[in-house]
């Protein structure tokens, strides 16, 4: 196990929030866990045995439905030239994003 794993007990009905779910694969040890992901329809349930992981950063709540044990695991993060790469791509696509800035820049 990575050092810098960290285990968390959640007792039956209880909530455990996590800023960024990009930076942790969730591993559920032991329970029944709950977990959604800020403005996502979907949610998940984790038995014990069971990964989560996501490239996208978003805050996530977990909930325990009965006391539930799980690991949060250090996930790499991409490094800042291909954040920027990525987000300068998703701007060349959209196309209001595109209008905006040429309406900017041509005053």
């Amino acid at each position: 196990m990575d050092p810098a794993t960290t285990t968390h007990v959640l007792p039956a009905r209880q909530l455990f929030s996590v800023p960024d779910a990009s930076a942790v694969r969730i591993v559920c040890t032991a329970g029944s866990l709950w977990l959604t992901l800020d403005h996502d329809p979907q949610d998940v349930v984790l038995e014990a045995g069971e990964t989560f992981e996501t490239c996208e950063r978003r805050g996530a709540l977990v909930y325990a439905f009965r006391p539930s044990t799980f690991e949060l695991a250090p996930q790499p993060q991409p490094s800042m030239r291909r954040r920027l790469a990525k987000n300068s791509s998703d701007c060349r696509r959209s196309p209001s994003v595109w209008a905006a800035t040429r309406a900017a820049i041509s005053g």
